[in-house]
Formats: structure tokens, sequence, C-alpha cells
């Protein structure tokens, strides 16, 4: 598998598509992540992209649905339906020839009780049990995101008695930062907390109030990628690093960061 992807969250992957032949890296697909395509003309969307697809060398992940998801709610009629969405994710990513597909944990921090949390980790467990034959099944890995989680023991916890090998965390590092309860906290205690557990991280900038998907190396940028990057690429499960930005200008303007940083080794543009 690519060590980086690019990810566009939009149905035109064409100028990600370039990039992504231009540098040598995979692709992560987020369209089938939202509701209208779901309920929509995704058939066709996903003839498009096998279309499309067809020769690229590099490999593939997918983002599954997050938007209302609650895989571990306390009422069985959501968890029903978010076990629907998934497997319709699991069947297209699988038609793909995706590796990994990324959901959301969707915990609510909001709900500041130990029970919520126990209760939460418990029904996560399962619904992940439950699922993670289906997901070997199709030749995938599934790793789960951090949203709202507000610190990265949530995670750890989930993950460190899960018996199941297609299954780990996915770290979205911009939303640690914007989310964790402790704003102190350093985003290295996230990276070593979960060192054991993450396959997949999702990597984009932010001026620190809102989700905004900047450039790694925006003017402006509250995370400083240049002593994250050479730390997430030392995890110990060798995660995918994903470029999650829609803008192609910013994507590249990333990728080329990515490379002075780590090397090419984990991004190298294509001879001209």
């Amino acid at each position: 598998m690519s060590k980086v992807h690019l990810a566009q969250s939009r149905r035109n992957i064409t100028r990600h598509l370039e990039l992504a032949l231009k540098y040598g890296c995979g692709l992560e697909l987020q369209a089938f992540s939202n509701p209208d395509v779901l309920d929509g003309s995704w058939r066709t969307l996903l003839d498009d992209y096998k279309a499309l697809l067809q020769d690229f060398p590099g490999s593939i992940s997918c983002h599954g649905a997050f938007f209302d998801m609650s895989s571990a709610s306390f009422d069985p009629a959501v968890v029903a339906l978010t076990r629907e969405r998934y497997l319709l994710n699991l069947d297209i990513a699988a038609e793909l020839g995706a590796s990994q597909i990324v959901f959301h944990t969707n915990f609510l921090p909001m709900i500041r009780t130990e029970h919520y949390r126990t209760e939460w980790l418990k029904n996560q467990r399962a619904f992940l049990l439950d699922l993670e034959p289906e997901a070997a099944q199709r030749g995938l890995k599934v790793a789960i995101e951090n949203m709202w989680d507000p610190d990265p023991y949530l995670l750890r916890e989930l993950f460190k008695d899960l018996p199941a090998l297609h299954l780990g965390a996915c770290l979205d590092v911009s939303h640690a930062y914007l989310y964790r309860f402790n704003r102190q906290q350093p985003l290295e205690t996230w990276i070593e907390t979960l060192r054991a557990f993450v396959i997949h991280v999702h990597l984009n900038n932010t001026r620190g109030v809102i989700d905004e998907h900047l450039a790694l190396n925006a003017p402006g940028g509250a995370i400083n990628y240049t002593e994250l990057l050479p730390l997430l690429a030392t995890l110990e499960r060798d995660p995918v690093l994903v470029i999650e930005i829609d803008d192609p200008e910013a994507a590249e303007q990333s990728l080329e960061f990515v490379q002075r940083i780590l090397g090419a080794d984990f991004c190298h543009p294509a001879p001209t």
C-alpha cells in the first residue's frame, strides 16, 4: 500500500488523481460517505470511478458514512441503520479494490457520565466484532476515526482488548487538536497513546477554531507538522498517511511538504 494517500470528498476526483499519479500516491475516496450519494446514484458514481481508476497503480482507501451514524448507540434501531450504511460502504470499497475503510467514533463528549462512556465502549466493541468478519470477507481493514473524542484514551480502551486483525484506529490530527478536552494536552500524547493501534492517519491543518482542512504548512496553522510527521512515520502498524484536503493547490503544497520532511520513501514525484 502506498504510504501517502490523497483524500477527495467531492465526486470529481480528476485533479486529485492527476496529483496521485504525479507523486506516486494512493487515493482515499470519500464521496460515498455522503447521504445524497448513498441514497442516490451511487451505482453510477461507482461505475465512473471504476472506469477512471482501472489502470491506477496506487492503492485505494475509502471513507464510509458518518453523518448521524452511531454504531454504539443505545437505540437498536439506530445501530441497525448504521450497520446497513456500513455494509453498503464495505461493498462499495471492495468493488473499488480498496484496502482500508474509515468510519467515525461519533462519541458524544457532551454526555459527561461514566455510565455513557462505559456503555459506549461495550456497544462499540460488540458492533465492531460483528462488523470485522464482514470486512475480512471483503479483504478490507476498518479504521475507526476520532471525531469529537475528548482524549486518546477512548480509542485505546476500545482497541486494547479487541481481538480483531482487520480493525484499527484512524488518528485525525486536526480533530484531536480541536476537540481534546484538555487543550494543553499535546498531540504527541495522542500519538504515543495510540501508537500500537493506528493504521490510518488524516492530515490537514487548522487555525485552531474550526475544522478547515488547510495545507499542512499553511500560514497561521496551529499544528506543527514539521515536528509531528516524523513521529507519525514511526507508528508501529505502518499507517497510511492521508492528506485530507479537497483544494488541489493546498493538497499539492502538502505533498511537497511531506516529501521535504519525510523523504522520497513517503512521497516521490514521477519522472518527467
